[in-house]
Order: C-alpha cells, then sequence, then structure tokens
C-alpha cells in the first residue's frame, strides 16, 4: 500500500492541538475528512508530533496509506486547500517508502516561543505579552543549561508507546528585539 507524506502548516488558535479527540474540532480530524472526501475513502494520518490546543505549526509532517499511487499530487494539494480553511495549508505531498514514519522517522524537531514586550492587536494570538520586563540574559543562562541533560521524562506522558523520553536539545536560546 503506497505511503505518502504530507507537509502542512495550520493557526492553531481555532483548533483543540493537533490529535483528533471526540467532542473537539482538531487539525489531525480536519485533513483527515477532507482527504477522504477528495480520495472517496476513510484515510487516517499520523503526525510527526502533537500539539497542544491554540498552538500553531509552521511545517509539520504526516504520513497516510492510500490503496493506488496518486497521480496528480499537485491536483490533490489544490482540491485539500479548498475544503481544509484558511487555518490550514497543505505545501506538499510526496510519495515515500512504505515503512516510512513521520514520527519515529524524524530526526530534528524545532520549537519556537514568542514573547513581545509592545501590546500589538496582530500578535496576541501568536506571542506572550508579559506585564513586566523580562531578564533575557539570565534567561539564556537558564536556557543553555537544558543542553546538559539528554532524559526529559519528567515532562513527558507515561505509559504511552514511546520507547524512550530521552532526546538531545541542540540550541535553547532567548532573542531581544526592540523594547518596551
Amino acid at each position: 500500500m503506497p505511503r505518502y507524506f504530507l507537509h502542512l502548516s495550520y493557526n492553531g488558535a481555532d483548533y483543540h492541538g493537533w490529535q483528533s479527540q471526540p467532542n473537539a474540532i482538531t487539525v489531525q480530524e480536519t485533513v483527515e475528512k477532507a482527504l477522504s472526501r477528495v480520495l472517496r475513502r476513510q484515510v487516517a494520518i499520523v503526525g510527526a508530533g502533537r500539539t497542544d490546543t491554540g498552538v500553531n505549526a509552521r511545517s509539520m509532517y504526516a504520513h497516510f496509506d492510500v490503496d493506488n499511487e496518486i497521480a496528480d499530487p499537485q491536483r490533490l494539494i489544490s482540491a485539500l486547500n479548498s475544503l481544509v480553511g484558511r487555518d490550514i495549508a497543505i505545501y506538499g505531498i510526496r510519495r515515500v517508502a512504505d515503512d516510512a514514519h513521520a514520527r519515529f522517522d524524524a530526526v530534528a524537531r524545532t520549537y519556537k516561543y514568542f514573547v513581545t514586550t509592545r501590546k500589538s492587536p496582530f500578535d496576541y494570538r501568536f506571542a506572550w505579552n508579559p506585564p513586566y520586563r523580562l531578564d533575557v540574559d539570565a534567561m539564556n543562562a537558564a536556557a543553555a543549561r537544558l543542553a546538559d541533560y539528554i532524559d526529559f521524562t519528567s515532562f513527558s506522558k507515561l505509559h504511552t508507546d514511546v520507547a524512550t523520553n530521552n532526546c538531545r536539545i541542540y540550541e535553547a536560546r532567548w532573542t531581544a528585539e526592540g523594547d518596551r
């Protein structure tokens, strides 16, 4: 059964995270419904990771299996983009090895969190605006310590199908732009 990787991004403000769940609209559910409608069969997708309610993904991958080769991936991308709404964008679909896995074959992940020192009607959904000045030097000293650790079990959900909670942090830093 052919497997495909799907490259997408989403604004998660109006979603209850990535993973399908009862009584809540999620990104996974929205994409699966669109794929199932266009391909005229139930299609399940597996994401490279999960995001919480309101979290965005600038570049996310998922995989799905279909019965036959997709003849025109660009046409499928256009059809999906017409169905998923303005908060989700499908960028690419490509055939991969049948055993390729979006989550377990990922070699790195990047997370960015935004804090702004100015109140902005355009940024409030995407950045935290603290009511006090931040000490960026102290924050960077703390962030640098993360590279000293590999086991992040304390931050992980227990009793899942994950084999290890070990990961390597390659970079953790804060940058300051503008001021109050």
